[in-house]
């Protein structure tokens, strides 16, 4: 019967590659350079078939199988050095760099003369970090190969990378002799000398590139770099003339020229070569942007500049219209100044080129607040919320906003939802309560009102707006009173003198019985402040009743009422002369 020699060799190879890659390569026979091993025909035919398999597998990716194979083949013929190679190459293919190694070194202990079997364990010594080694690797193949320029180029990359500086400067001269002057071997050569500390040769090797190619002033640029690097701004200074001269919109010459100028002092020369870099629409505008964030940090303690900062700024726009950070790097020096409309509009503007930076539409939410725009805000903060629906703070500003316009429903439905997104922010989280505290109080909702303030009050016990806001509501409702003077004293223990809390807690006890206590409460309001106060007036003629005092409450009265927001039954008090609640 007739045998499948192929099934034999691949059932054969998935029994012997079962264990690891590592296990197999140490297992490999150590094989002694050019001893010979003599096979039978049949023999070769067997190593021929499974080597060719090994290669068809290794190509299709079956890395394993194709391992097994190069292995079998090593077993049958150890002399022949290609097989070694290729598991090599597997190796590394299949990030094994140890294995890699070993059996690259074999091949090469075979067959020391192949080029591309010593190339590959050169370029996995210097893989795994053995530069030594890589290093004379590469250097005999270059001995054996002088004008291979792909080799040059590793050898003088690995001495580089290895801290052999001279010696890569040699190989990286043969490499000019092979490919004449160019950037990539004229700049490694003076990075190496400027860390040999050689300016001088540094120079001539940017002065040889800028000779070979005229026309490129960037190589003028790079000298006039490193001699300002190196403390020599007079011959940098001299470079960059030549360079406005051949190019003279060239904006890294006129930048450089502005610091040059600058550190001298001369501030007339330094503005106009700046201006010529904020002209130039081709300059990054970022660049710009840096320069303009020195100024932005320069400006508060030395206002000589601020000026400048805003002609700048105001270049910015002009060269750059169509760009969201010209706008925006404005917009930052009108809000630090308080220019508070214009850094708005600049805001908006920017926002108009770009809607999808979260810092600009919350910078406008702030700036509307301050300015209490609180339709800007009703309009701006729903405009954010359709952009960004997961973003708690507009939420926040969209409510508040409905509660200032008297839209209560629309102001709870949407910071109810918004307190869901806050996140690790207890701050913003107790503003959502406070404000849902209010928002309910107006819908006559006490019952929530009450949790949510509640709620705030956890968060920041000593919020003074929630202790006053909470407490009075309290005392309006004359519900829960002994908690409501509990508040209302902490209020004023943690910011004492202030008329509206004096006022409040002063109603507290009007609302205890406790009239006397009132009384003295809303005398301290009027000096502190409360005088034209129509409310904290109406209060102290009310308490005057209280104490059979009518003469004194009717004229309280009058003038509460000459000062307007009085309560609904002010004229029926006066009327009548008599307290009415």
């Amino acid at each position: 019967m007739k045998i499948n020699t192929h099934i034999i060799i691949i059932v054969s190879c998935l029994i012997f590659f079962g264990c690891s890659s590592s296990k197999t390569a140490e297992k490999s026979p150590v094989v002694k350079s050019g001893k010979k091993v003599e096979l039978s025909e049949q023999d070769k035919m067997k190593y021929d078939f499974m080597f060719f398999n090994a290669n068809k597998e290794r190509m299709i990716g079956n890395y394993q199988l194709s391992a097994g194979l190069f292995l079998q083949c090593i077993e049958l013929d150890p002399s022949q050095p290609t097989a070694y190679y290729e598991l090599a190459n597997i190796f590394d293919l299949t990030n094994q760099n140890k294995e890699a190694i070993g059996y690259a070194q074999k091949a090469v202990n075979l067959d020391g003369d192949n080029y591309w079997f010593r190339f590959l364990y050169a370029h996995l010594l210097q893989k795994s970090n053995n530069i030594e080694e890589a290093v004379k690797q590469y250097q005999i193949l270059s001995q054996k190969n002088p004008h291979n320029i792909d080799l040059l180029y590793n050898l003088a990359g690995t001495q580089l990378y290895s801290g052999k500086y001279e010696e890569a400067l040699k190989t990286y001269n043969k490499l000019e002799t092979e490919v004449g002057i160019s950037e990539e071997i004229s700049l490694q050569k003076q990075k190496i000398y400027i860390k040999l500390n050689n300016i001088e040769k540094a120079a001539e090797e940017l002065e040889k590139l800028s000779n070979k190619f005229p026309d490129e002033t960037k190589y003028q640029g790079y000298l006039a770099d490193m001699y300002l690097v190196n403390n020599m701004p007079e011959k940098a200074f001299e470079i960059y003339k030549k360079i406005l001269e051949k190019d003279p919109n060239d904006p890294y010459s006129h930048l450089a020229l502005y610091e040059y100028y600058k550190n001298k002092g001369d501030k007339e020369k330094a503005a106009q070569e700046i201006k010529q870099v904020f002209e130039n629409k081709e300059f990054s505008i970022d660049t710009k942007m840096q320069i303009l964030l020195q100024y932005y940090a320069q400006s508060e303690s030395k206002t000589e500049i601020k000026q400048d900062a805003y002609d700048l700024s105001k270049l910015l726009i002009q060269t750059h219209p169509d760009d969201a950070k010209s706008y925006t790097i404005y917009g930052d020096f009108l809000y630090r100044d308080k220019k508070l409309d214009g850094a708005k509009e600049n805001y908006l503007k920017a926002i108009e080129l770009d809607s999808s930076r979260f810092a600009l539409w919350s910078q406008v939410m702030f700036i509307e607040s301050e300015l209490q725009d609180f339709n800007g805000m009703l309009k701006h903060s729903k405009m954010a919320l359709d952009l960004f629906p997961n973003q708690p703070l507009f939420y926040f500003f969209y409510g508040i906003s409905n509660i200032q316009n008297k839209t209560y429903q629309e102001a709870i439905d949407y910071l109810e939802l918004g307190k869901d997104f806050v996140v690790s922010n207890p701050p913003l989280l107790a503003q959502f309560y406070a404000n849902l505290g209010d928002s309910y109080y107006r819908v006559k909702d006490h019952k929530n009102s009450d949790k949510y303030y509640e709620k705030a009050l956890e968060i920041e016990p000593n919020n003074i707006y929630v202790l006053n806001n909470y407490s009075y509501y309290l005392s309006l409702r004359g519900e829960n009173l002994e908690r409501a003077e509990a508040l209302s004293l902490k209020a004023n223990e943690l910011e004492p003198n202030q008329p509206n809390y004096e006022d409040t807690y002063a109603w507290i006890l009007y609302k205890q019985g406790k009239y006397v206590a009132a009384k003295e409460w809303l005398e301290k309001a009027i000096e502190n402040g409360g005088k034209n106060n129509a409310v904290i007036i109406e209060h102290l003629g009310d308490v005057n009743a209280k104490l059979g005092n009518i003469e004194k409450a009717l004229e309280l009265w009058i003038k509460a009422k000459s000062l307007g927001e009085t309560s609904e039954l002010i004229d029926k008090k006066i009327a009548d002369k008599k307290l009415y609640e």
